[in-house]
């Protein structure tokens, strides 16, 4: 056999020798994400090459065919476990536990069967011949309809890994520029070999070229694998680190396009807003919730959105999006939940007022009449002493009522809440402490939250206490009359309490309003609580509306208040568990 005809068998141990030297070099590198799966290929493509370079050399036609069958099968795997490879070193693992993947795998297992059973129903070749080219085995047939699709499958798997690899890698920059290329280029020459073999138009009649040309494949792998050390910098850390970015972060993060619809939005965004991905994307965001508008164009802003905890305050942080010709294409909207920090910031407000301004107060008008009650005698001494008890007691109450709120703020665990029995509690305590004041109580039966007791408690015997304050009957001749003789709720005048505690729920909150006819709140007052400031020259003139205001946010409630002339209704809305509609009279 002349030298010149040795080339095929030569080609191809070389490709196989090389391929074991990458596999020898991957070896110690393969706990790194993709390596396992290119050592299979790397396998795959040993039994191909070293497989055919012994094919050149047999001529038994029945091991001829093995070995034929052996390259068929190799061919079909390259390109199955080639894509497996590129997901799992760009960081895409998890495709390959999706049915996508699976079903390629069932498709290659189908095409090895399809050649294995060949010589059964002749859909890949036919005509099976071996022939004698230059001295060297070769085989003749006839390609079928299943070399063409075996053809198409691998070279599909090919391009998919291929475009994986260029894709990741040129996102690096141009550190990897020319690998890329290596990458890109790898595995045509092989890729050439298997389209000139399957069609019958190789310039060397009978010789498949394909394993030779899998030593230029080999030593662009060397290049793109080796040199540039790609397993020492794989690019799942990356990708990984960017999808754990922000499917992993704690807070909400929500992506939208140019039109404000929603493109993209993390676990903690799905859970924060009760939302769905499949049931959001493609919506213009402000669609998704209630709540303030969030506008994209704001690099910052702070928002009030009502969630499934009821109603929070996010500072919301929006930063473009741009592809690499600048063009803007949307918005990523990074929530962080400050409601807490704001309730912080509120209560040292608050509380700082209330020591430069009530206690100040209080205290000054006490050491004036102290200073005072030696020279006084009689009625005035009395009246001076009543005074200073007065101012000295209340003190003593707005002491006591923010110890309450503070003792409650932080603790306990929510639990499912009889609110009418709630609110019959804090009435009984509330007629024991104000007898001449008249409370009722009407509403549900059983209407039940999930919700802090004794924080509820705190909020109800505040509102009821202001109510009291408002509503005797001193204050009574200030509501509205109409021409038929009753108030502007159809109470008649001198037929309803000092004080009526509703209780109402419908399939989506339970309600308790607390309604006086006093004189009404003062607007300054409603206006410090809904506006959420606290300044030296508007505030609240006590603790009670802002402790009642901070333990309905932190019971995940809403608060709203109707006023007028002829009264306060304050009502306290929380998220309901079930209700019985039952009312008591």
């Amino acid at each position: 056999m002349a030298v010149t005809t040795l080339w095929p068998v030569l080609g191809s141990f070389a490709a196989a020798g090389g391929t074991v030297a990458l596999g020898a070099y991957l070896w110690r590198r393969r706990g790194q994400p993709g390596a396992t799966w290119l050592l299979a290929v790397f396998g795959v493509q040993f039994l191909l090459t070293a497989g055919y370079g012994v094919g050149f050399l047999v001529f038994d036609g029945t091991l001829r065919l093995g070995i034929e069958m052996l390259f068929w099968v190799s061919y079909i795997w390259l390109g199955t476990l080639f894509v497996g490879f590129g997901l799992t070193y760009t960081g895409r693992r998890y495709v390959i536990r999706s049915p996508y993947f699976a079903a390629l795998t069932l498709f290659s297992v189908a095409l090895t069967l399809l050649v294995v059973t060949n010589p059964v129903h002749n859909l890949v070749w036919s005509e099976f011949t071996v022939v004698s080219v230059g001295g060297l085995s070769a085989v003749t047939f006839e390609r079928q309809a299943g070399a063409q699709l075996i053809l198409g499958v691998t070279s599909l798997g090919a391009s998919v890994g291929t475009l994986l690899l260029v894709d990741t890698i040129l996102s690096y920059g141009k550190l990897y520029r020319r690998e890329a290329l290596a990458v890109a280029l790898s595995p045509l020459p092989p890729g050439i070999g298997f389209v000139v073999w399957t069609f019958g138009v190789s310039p060397f009649p009978g010789i498949n070229i394909a394993p030779v040309l899998f030593v230029l494949h080999v030593v662009l792998d060397a290049y793109a694998f080796v040199g540039s050390g790609m397993f020492e910098f794989h690019p799942a850390t990356r990708r990984v680190g960017n999808r754990a970015a922000i499917a992993d972060l704690g807070n909400p993060v929500v992506v939208v396009d140019d039109q404000r619809r929603v493109v993209n939005l993390n676990p903690a965004a799905e859970d924060a807003f009760g939302l769905s991905q499949q049931t959001v994307l493609t919506r213009r965001f402000e669609d998704c919730y209630t709540g303030d508008t969030v506008d994209p164009t704001v690099d910052r802003q702070d928002v009030e959105v009502r969630t499934d905890t009821g109603r929070r305050v996010f500072r919301v942080t929006s930063t473009g999006l741009y592809d690499s010709t600048e063009t803007h294409l949307g918005h990523t909207l990074v929530f962080q939940d400050i409601t807490d920090e704001r309730q912080r910031e509120q209560r040292l407000a608050v509380l700082n007022r209330v020591l430069r301004h009530n206690l100040r107060n209080d205290l000054n008008v006490v050491k004036l009449h102290l200073d005072h009650i030696g020279q006084q005698t009689g009625e005035d001494l009395e009246n001076s002493v009543e005074t200073a008890r007065r101012n000295v007691a209340d003190l003593v109450a707005l002491g006591e009522k923010a110890r309450a709120f503070e003792r409650v703020a932080d603790a306990g665990e929510d639990d499912v809440v009889a609110v009418t029995e709630v609110v019959e509690d804090v009435v009984y305590d509330a007629r024991t402490d104000a007898e001449a004041t008249s409370i009722e109580v009407r509403g549900t039966d059983s209407a039940l939250a999930r919700t802090k007791r004794p924080m509820l408690e705190v909020v109800l015997s505040n509102l009821v206490e202001n109510a009291v304050q408002h509503g005797t009957p001193d204050a009574a001749p200030q509501q509205t009359a109409r021409a038929d003789g009753a108030t502007a709720d159809g109470e008649a005048r001198g037929d309803h309490p000092d004080v009526l505690v509703t209780v109402a729920a419908d399939p989506e909150t339970v309600s308790v309003r607390v309604r006086d006819w006093g004189p009404g709140i003062p607007e300054q007052e409603l206006a410090v609580i809904e506006d959420g400031d606290e300044s030296a020259l508007e505030h609240g003139s006590g603790l009670g509306l802002w402790l009642v205001s901070w333990g309905v946010t932190s019971l995940g409630g809403d608060l709203s208040f109707e006023t007028g002339a002829d009264g306060t209704t304050a009502i306290v809305e929380l998220p309901v568990v079930a209700a019985d509609s039952a009312v008591t009279e």
